[in-house]
């Protein structure tokens, strides 16, 4: 008889030679939810596995560095499931933050009269779309839009809302060739976790992201670090309505910079928040 702590501890022994030990226990977790439904109460109880299953191939990808959400092919994000592949980033917990960030502040204008309940939400870049759907469920009054420019992570997005039972509607875009509109879009809420990473800093990253995630999505060129949000506040001045907000997550180095980027298109309140490890790691802008 196989037993479920036996092969947890098993697996884990397999990955420990490239993951510390707390990082091989979260993947393993994750592997045999997945693949036979055993919990982490199963592996405390040590309860009886009900069903064979080859891990060898797995373990091998796994010891490549290939992240276990692109093996799974799920992930997830604010409380939902969020299919991913390798034309997406996987979303990481400070993205997360960008979220409450933004229901809160919304929230906090709406209680001030600021704002009707209904709210008129972009989100630029959106990838597996984990940002504009967590915001359709949170504010399920609002209206959705997100752009991307890849076609591929838009086919995730679509399926992703879909599978959180959310509408979101989503365009193929390239936001930095952008033309002007003739009109103001008038959104209420802009938000954004565009690409950030400098070249320069390729070399600090870890092997699972830089040999697998969407470099498109990562990475800026070192000579013009702030390209998407100089756009990202140009545009915001022009199509958020008065009192409008916009979220963008950054990079850590850039937080100053970024937020003089907004101070300069005319906003009349600027702020960096930090994230939970107290990293400058968000820009609130209000109109």
């Amino acid at each position: 008889m196989n037993l479920s702590k036996t092969l947890f501890n098993q697996l884990v022994s397999e990955i420990t030679s490239v993951y510390e030990e707390n990082e091989a226990k979260s993947i393993v977790y994750l592997l045999l939810e997945h693949y036979l439904k055993i919990s982490k109460t199963d592996i405390l109880l040590d309860n009886p596995v009900a069903q064979l299953f080859d891990f060898t191939e797995i373990i091998q990808r796994i010891k490549a560095q290939e992240p276990v959400q692109y093996i799974i092919g799920e992930t997830e994000f604010y409380g939902r499931k969020f299919n991913v592949t390798p034309d997406t980033l996987i979303p990481r917990p400070e993205t997360e933050e960008l979220v409450l960030l933004t229901v809160n502040s919304y929230q906090l204008a709406v209680n001030k009269s600021h704002f009707e309940v209904e709210a008129k939400i972009l989100d630029i870049g959106t990838g597996t779309g984990c940002i504009a759907i967590s915001l359709a469920c949170e504010l399920p009054n609002s209206q959705v839009y997100a752009y991307d420019i890849s076609e591929n992570a838009l086919k995730v997005a679509k399926e992703n809302a879909e599978r959180n039972g959310v509408k979101v509607i989503f365009e193929k875009t390239d936001f930095l060739t952008l033309k002007p509109n003739p009109q103001p879009l008038k959104l209420t809420i802009i938000v954004s976790n565009p690409p950030y990473v400098m070249n320069s800093e390729k070399l600090e990253m870890e092997r699972n992201v830089l040999e697998y995630e969407p470099h498109l999505a990562l990475f800026v060129d070192d000579d013009n670090p702030l390209i998407f949000y100089k756009k990202i506040a140009e545009f915001a001045a022009k199509n958020l309505v008065e009192s409008g907000l916009c979220v963008v997550e950054i990079n850590q180095a850039l937080g100053l910079e970024t937020a003089e980027l907004f101070w300069n298109q005319g906003f009349h309140y600027v702020e960096v928040v930090k994230d939970m490890f107290g990293k400058d790691r968000m820009v609130k802008a209000i109109k």
